[in-house]
């Protein structure tokens, strides 16, 4: 089986580990930046850092653009134009229009775009899914999810206002799972509270909240939390119900295996990572093999209810989103 050659852009945190997982899944790598760290990272990893996007994108099998949200789309529509296929981290886009835009040149192009949503990948989101498809919940479904993380002032950029900060950013998380289970999102109503400008100060915190109404009529509450400080780690949970009873995860409970060192004193649950799993997905469908779990349109989904997040935040009011299964 031929190798896959895949075209990394960016070099930081994320870059890193999609670096590992590409390497695990048996695939050729090149990396560019334009913070000039990727020699620094492909050295360590022992693969080839490249000077431009166009040497990058000359014979790759696929793009993964790991690099800020701002460069997004000119990235994956540079890929999209030579065939290369594109894995992009959330959000696809700035805005909707942007990833409308990607979409579909990749739709007339006939080239697969794969967002990288690494909670997905979860062991225990997956579990999840597979109980909330097989009906295992009953009906009227109600369901909370809660993703807390520090404050990402160096990667997010200097953001306005009305922009929606954590609601564009990492509430995307859990509207992407609330979209999963439940289907179409018809109504958002939204609120945030805290520094919404980045780069934020030392000691900021934020909190975003969204309520979506899904055609199918279960309801999903996203908590987003921005920390102030570095500690505790990321920590997701989720409470979903419906008439045949409920499913809860924290991701700080108990493991039977838990790894502590480093002068934080962080901790990291034993078994497979999200992005290994996640990459061997999308390699596995690169290579000929069944579509992975999120595809373009699933990107889409997830900007249009931030971004009516975002909108609703800043104008006090619901949001409405024609989507098909709405209400007429």
């Amino acid at each position: 089986m031929r190798q896959l050659e895949t075209a990394l852009i960016g070099a930081g945190l994320i870059a890193r580990m999609h670096l590992e997982a590409w390497i695990a899944a048996g695939a050729s790598v090149r990396v560019h930046s334009l913070d000039g760290r990727a020699a620094e990272l492909a050295a360590e990893f022992g693969v080839k850092a490249v000077d431009s996007l166009e040497e990058a994108l000359d014979g790759a099998d696929a793009v993964d653009i790991c690099s800020p949200t701002d460069t997004h789309r000119e990235i994956a529509l540079a890929a999209i134009a030579r065939g290369v296929a594109v894995v992009c981290e959330k959000p696809l886009a700035a805005d909707v229009a942007e990833a409308e835009e990607i979409v579909d040149a990749a739709e007339k192009a006939g080239v697969p775009v794969y967002p990288a949503h690494d909670i997905r990948f979860a062991p225990a989101y997956a579990r999840l899914h597979e109980l909330v498809a097989e009906g295992r919940l009953g009906t009227g479904t109600v369901a909370r999810f809660t993703v807390a993380g520090y404050h990402p002032r160096p990667w997010s950029g200097h953001a306005s206002a009305e922009s929606g900060g954590i609601l564009t950013d990492q509430l995307l998380h859990g509207v992407d799972i609330a979209y999963w289970l439940f289907g179409d999102v018809v109504r958002v109503h939204a609120l945030y509270q805290g520094e919404i400008a980045a780069p934020a100060p030392e000691g900021t915190a934020a909190v975003g909240t969204v309520v979506l109404t899904h055609a199918g009529g279960a309801l999903s509450q996203v908590v987003s939390r921005w920390t102030p400080t570095p500690q505790p780690p990321i920590r997701v949970t989720f409470h979903v119900s419906g008439t045949e009873g409920t499913i809860v995860h924290d991701s700080e409970w108990p493991q039977e295996i838990q790894v502590s060192g480093g002068p934080a004193g962080t901790f990291g649950y034993y078994g497979e990572s999200p992005f290994t799993c996640e990459i061997r997905e999308f390699a596995q469908a690169l290579r000929g093999g069944p579509q992975p779990r999120l595809v373009a349109h699933d990107a889409l989904a997830a900007v249009r209810i931030t971004q009516a997040a975002a909108r609703s935040a800043w104008t006090g009011r619901a949001v409405e989103l024609p989507v098909k299964g709405a209400a007429a």
